[in-house]
């Protein structure tokens, strides 16, 4: 039994087959922020890329792309997913970003403390380094979970039952964080059930707080309550905020 792992091998599986649309939502909204602005080539960089959904995209569209993610299984996924763009395995908070039209952290990315320096003194930074990696016009497109995240309630259970696998997690939300406790039932070829457990902790960030970081950076910021005109199965109902961050025009 893998005990408080991360995006491990059947979690990974999972979230790419059953939780992919969020990540296609935002490609597929950057793809026309980047064309809108003649930005049709160059490096799109994506932090916390998961299994490769963004990239594999933005790569078939023609852009150069890095995807940086801590979760070994999310990136073997990925390497399949999008066999044209580059991967790293490494924290975002650590990343060393090349010239990019655009930068993103899809899947709430920014608010996972995985890494024990994750946390708002850690987004700005990054933020920081985004802005002088991106070129003037570019992009930093990301979500973020807020209070209120776990729609309200201070512990929330759900279970997604399959034909394969079972779900189960609880959410406890206090303050300024939220902890999962992720179950997870996967059966065998054997018809055996392997047990996996995960904990997934992430800060939650004040929206117009993160908002004035980003305007005191330099960033043109703009936020939305869902990548896509209509909301896909894996938006948040609560909680959660997507921000548009520019880079002007010189």
């Amino acid at each position: 039994m893998n005990t408080d792992g991360f995006y491990g091998r059947e979690q990974a599986a999972i979230h790419h087959d059953r939780f992919g649309d969020l990540a296609l939502d935002a490609a597929r909204l950057l793809a026309g922020l980047l064309v809108s602005r003649g930005l049709t080539s160059g490096t799109v960089t994506d932090l916390g890329c998961g299994s490769g959904i963004l990239a594999r995209m933005m790569s078939d569209l023609g852009y150069d792309v890095l995807g940086v993610d801590i979760s070994p299984d999310m990136l073997e996924l990925a390497e399949r997913s999008a066999p044209r763009a580059t991967f790293r395995n490494e924290s975002l908070v650590d990343a060393s970003l090349p010239a990019s039209v655009a930068v993103t952290a899809i899947g709430e990315a920014l608010n996972y403390a995985t890494d024990p320096r994750a946390g708002l003194a850690a987004t700005t930074t990054v933020a920081r380094r985004v802005y002088d990696a991106l070129a003037p016009g570019g992009i930093f497109l990301f979500d973020v979970a807020t209070p209120g995240r776990n729609l309200g309630m201070e512990v929330r259970e759900r279970i997604h039952d399959h034909d394969d696998w079972m779900l189960c997690m609880r959410a406890t939300e206090t303050e300024d964080r939220l902890d999962r406790r992720i179950t997870i039932y996967t059966r065998e070829p054997d018809g055996r059930y392997v047990r996996t457990d995960e904990h997934h902790v992430t800060h939650l960030y004040d929206a117009d707080a993160l908002r004035a970081l980003l305007v005191d950076i330099g960033f043109d910021v703009e936020t939305r309550p869902s990548y896509g005109l209509d909301r896909s199965d894996s938006t948040p109902p609560s909680g959660w905020s997507v921000f548009v961050a520019s880079k002007p025009r010189a």
